[in-house]
């Protein structure tokens, strides 16, 4: 028998169902696209881009990974124990927002962290100071993203004054494109330039202990040019593209597929209407499922009356509001259809009408979105 504890956060009945061969088999094939020497960061955060950053990493530290990058400090602290032989990457830049002891704590669990503004670097001088601790740090230089790089100039002062800070070592440096993603990628070569120019300047390709890194998943697929040292995928390694791509030079196939449980039928007769707002009124008699789901989950309520889920072999309309933890389908047209079936909610086909990049049209947004939004309390099921 099968014991529930108070305390457990996890619904079983919602499953993400997590394909680990095929994780890994998009990692190799990521990495085979770049020089053998380059090393390659499976980018974790998010929690794991919605997939289970627990069940991801113990996959993956196995495979074929050098670095896991994650966002924070919590997220790098969540994995430590899990990691024995790649490094772990903060990509939130050290600041003087943070507390002097966290730094101290990356330095003390050897985490590699970002530097990209002069405070950063007063700040880390400051918490390591009358310590042993030695902080590993990547220099991030703005090229045009206008996030959280560092001006050239500036970033060239980083690196005259870090010579006299004997417990900062500096172990990379790195940029981030921003349009990599799209079919012109004209503004991204524009950053490489850039990049380039400031690697050069400060004769950086001559440190051959020095990881020089540019790439997100779209530039690793798109633009070979910029391998450099290591490449940082994301989004690619979970079976996506950013974008769908026609001739994709890498075969990649979704990880995820999101399910629920049928828990309640209901006979709908013509000319009722269906949940709040009266959104949907029922054209004919209509059989409806309610799935145990909503926008709590991270199902978002603008798939009201749009999406579709699949049961069996037939897709079936989402009808009605999303609620926020329930949704009503038509299962009319579903033969034989019962309590418990299992329905598809995200599937693991690109071209499903209920997959990743479909829901993300109808949302207008993107298949970034629709993963991370997964709820943590979803049941991760590993094969």
């Amino acid at each position: 028998m099968k014991v529930y504890r108070a305390q457990s956060f996890i619904r079983p009945d919602l499953q993400a169902h997590l394909y680990s061969e095929r994780l890994l088999k998009n990692a190799a094939a990521l990495r085979s696209l770049c020089p053998e020497e380059t090393k390659f960061c499976a980018v974790v955060k998010a929690n794991a881009y919605g997939h289970g950053v627990r069940e991801v990493v113990n996959i993956l530290k196995n495979g074929p990974v050098d670095f896991f990058a994650v966002a924070a400090f919590y997220e790098a602290l969540h994995i430590r124990p899990l990691v024995r032989r790649q490094r772990i990457l903060i990509l939130e830049p050290i600041n003087s927002s943070q507390p002097l002891d966290q730094i101290r704590m990356c330095a003390k669990a050897d985490f590699d962290c970002v530097l990209s503004s002069l405070d950063g670097l007063e700040w880390a001088r400051k918490a390591l100071e009358g310590t042993d601790h030695i902080l590993r740090f990547h220099l991030n230089v703005e090229t045009g993203m206008g996030r959280c790089g560092m001006d050239p100039g500036s970033a060239g002062r980083l690196l005259e004054q870090v010579g006299s800070c004997p417990m900062l070592r500096h172990v990379g440096v790195m940029t981030h494109f921003a349009t990599a993603d799209e079919e012109d990628l004209c503004y991204a070569y524009e950053q490489k330039k850039r990049f380039e120019a400031f690697l050069d300047a400060h004769r950086l390709k001559d440190r051959p202990d020095l990881l020089i890194h540019a790439c997100n998943s779209a530039a690793a697929i798109k633009m070979p040019q910029v391998h450099y040292r290591m490449v940082r995928c994301g989004i690619s390694l979970y079976g996506y593209y950013s974008r769908p791509m026609k001739e994709p030079p890498a075969e990649l196939r979704p990880v995820l597929k999101l399910q629920a449980p049928i828990t309640h039928l209901k006979k709908i007769p013509a000319g009722q209407s269906v949940g709040y707002g009266r959104s949907f009124i029922a054209q004919r008699d209509t059989l409806g499922g309610v799935i145990p789901l909503g926008y709590a989950d991270g199902y978002r309520r603008a798939f009201s009356n749009r999406a579709v889920m699949k049961v069996g072999d037939r897709f079936v309309p989402v009808i009605g509001r999303v609620c926020m933890d329930q949704l009503i389908v038509d299962l009319t047209d579903v033969p034989g259809v019962e309590l418990g079936a299992m329905a598809t909610i995200i599937d693991d086909v690109h071209d499903s009408p209920c997959g990743a990049y479909a829901l993300a049209e109808q949302a207008d947004t993107i298949c970034y979105e629709i993963l991370t939004m997964i709820h943590a309390h979803v049941h991760r099921i590993v094969h």
